[in-house]
Parts: structure tokens; sequence; C-alpha cells
């Protein structure tokens, strides 16, 4: 179930904040890919993430002792992988929390995934007959769920394949839903996933050790956390100035991978020169 509508708009990170938790006490640090680790791109296979992004993220997973790491996304697993190509110990969460992969390589597919996967199919064929091709639409199979970009497409033919599609699920395909993201519609299960519950997912397998959970994200489909962890997290939303259930927001990647860098100093401090 989506949270309801927020109200408020994040303040600016303080730049010192998350530097000063972590000299303290444990962060599990949670990282959305697309418009937080990368640009946002037309085509969704050109998404690379920003300048220094992976060098931030190798240097942190050098201290599990006192940061885990965990890539949260809308992307399917090997898509992702493929995108960051990521290094070290790391959580890997694709399709909106439907598959995770823990450090140890350990899998876990949400259950409710597969009462899905016959409407999927269904929607799966729908959309190679009725979708136009060479019109900017990408259709992005997951196998679990199917995105529709429509960044591309002209206004009209969205708003006409749109329509269409809504129609079909509501008509034929009660198991899914459509998440709606910037400029994309997700086809997935009900109760299949979900950001903010692949978070406490994680958190629960630390038991009573658990670390403070701090979450960045920057799509509509990120607020399911930013909710979830509204009491006892700290959220951040990427981009412009929004109402949102983030407490804080930065402005771009590029200060993503800012704030990944204090973190990296504050673990790595530099040597005083005698």
């Amino acid at each position: 179930m989506a949270p309801p509508r927020a109200t408020l708009i994040p303040a600016l990170l303080p730049r010192r904040l998350l530097p000063g938790i972590i000299a303290e006490r444990k962060l599990l640090l949670c990282l959305d890919y697309d418009g937080t680790l990368s640009e946002i791109t037309a085509r969704p296979a050109a998404a690379r993430p920003v300048a220094n992004a992976r060098r931030a993220l190798r240097a942190l997973t050098a201290h599990p002792e006192r940061i885990e790491l965990a890539i949260i996304s809308g992307r399917d697993l090997p898509t992702l992988r493929a995108l960051l190509k990521p290094e070290g110990r790391m959580w890997m969460v694709g399709s909106h929390g439907i598959e995770i992969v823990d450090p140890r390589g350990r899998r876990y597919l949400a259950p409710a995934a597969k009462d899905s996967l016959g409407d999927i199919a269904k929607v799966r064929a729908w959309m190679k007959g009725q979708v136009p091709r060479r019109a900017g639409f990408v259709i992005e199979d997951k196998r679990v769920s199917l995105a529709l970009h429509y960044r591309m497409a002209a206004p009209a033919a969205a708003r006409a394949v749109r329509k269409a599609l809504g129609e079909l699920i509501a008509r034929e395909c009660p198991s899914v839903a459509i998440l709606h993201g910037k400029m994309v519609d997700e086809v997935i299960g009900h109760a299949a996933g979900g950001k903010g519950a692949a978070v406490r997912r994680i958190l629960r397998s630390f038991g009573a050790s658990a670390p403070v959970p701090v979450y960045f994200g920057d799509d509509v489909t990120d607020e399911d956390a930013f909710h979830e962890l509204r009491d006892d997290g700290i959220t951040v939303r990427v981009g412009t100035s929004q109402h949102s259930w983030a407490q804080f927001r930065v402005n771009s990647p590029a200060k993503v991978v800012a704030v990944l860098d204090d973190l990296v100093a504050t673990l790595v401090p530099t040597r005083k020169m005698k």
C-alpha cells in the first residue's frame, strides 16, 4: 500500500550529520540507483554511476564494522550488477524489494511475487502486441515485473498506452498493480516487495544489534521507504525541493557522492603530517 501523500518539504542535509552518527554507531546505508547513484537517462541502459561513485562505495565496503551498504533499486538484479559493477561487501535489492541477495550471496524472493507471474505474463503478451514500436517506448522485462518507460514517447501516445494498460490490469489482471515512477509505469504484484519492506527485512537480519538505517532515493517509489523509516531512520531525497516523507534532501547524485566521500573521510581520517 502506498503511503499517504506527504505535505512537508525536506530540509537540506547537514553535512556533518551522517559523519557524526557513524563516528558513534554503525550505519545501514541504503542507496537507490537511478537518480541517486546515476543521473536519469532517456534510455535506461545508459544510466551509469556518476563520477567517483564506485570508488566511494568500494572504500566504504572496507569497513563492515562501521557500515553496511545496501543498493535498493527498481532494476532487476542482473541489470543492476551490470550497470553498477559492485565491488566488496554489500546487499543487493532489485525489482523494488522483490529480490534480495545478502553479502554472502544468499538469495530471497518475495513469496507474493510468484502469485503474480501469470498476470505478469498476460501483461507481457499485451505489451508485445499493443505498445507501438519505434515510438519512444522502452519495455524493461524483469521477469517478476515489467516496466514501461515513456520518457521518449510523444505525450499523446504515452497517455493512450498508459490508459489502455491501466484498463487491461483493472479488467483482467487482479494480482498486479501499476507502480508509477519518473516517466515509467511498473507492473508489479500486489504486496510483492516494496523498498521499505526490504529495508526492514535487512534490519531484522541483525537482530538486537541492528544498525541505524539511512536511505537515499529520488523517486516516488522511494517514498515507501521514507515513510517506513520516518520514526527510526535518516531519510534523504535526491533532487529538487518538493513534498516528500524524507527528512532531508540533497540536490543531485554528485551531492550523494560528496556525502559518501565525507563518510569515507570519517572512517579513514587523513594522518597529520609531523
